[in-house]
């Protein structure tokens, strides 16, 4: 069951919420006119579904874990706090025990935005894995 599904527009990224993948996915532009208004219904809902999550004995395994993806082409620096705040609920509910893996798509050569990856999570202390997507 879908708990959230914005779809893309110009300025904004689509956001997947999905319990049965067991996934949240933030795909494209995310530069929203009205940052708060934009990110409080995605915040709420990701607290919301992952304090009914149990927390696992087993946090090195990805199997069964809850998957964050972010594949986003170009965010501003309000979207940075947007993706700073899903990283600290993130943070919050893994230090409970609950198994999350985040995942940070950005292409080959655009290093730009593996350092902006880098950076957010060095900032709030949250690990990622990088994937980078070959350009066709």
């Amino acid at each position: 069951m879908k708990v959230i599904e914005i779809p893309k527009t110009e300025k904004t990224p689509e956001i997947i919420l999905d319990d049965e993948r067991r996934l949240l996915q933030i795909t494209g532009k995310c530069l929203p006119e009205n940052i708060r208004d934009f990110s409080q219904l995605v915040i709420e809902k990701l607290e919301n579904y992952l304090n009914q999550l149990i927390p696992s004995p087993d946090q090195d395994n990805g199997n069964g874990a809850f998957k964050v993806n972010f594949k986003l082409g170009y965010f501003n620096s309000a979207a940075a706090k947007f993706i700073a705040d899903v990283l600290l609920v993130i943070d919050e509910n893994s230090q409970r025990g609950v198994n999350i893996k985040v995942f940070w798509y950005f292409e080959e050569d655009d290093s730009d935005m593996l350092e902006a990856g880098q950076d957010i999570s060095k900032m709030v202390n949250v690990p990622m894995e990088y994937v980078a997507v070959v350009n066709k």
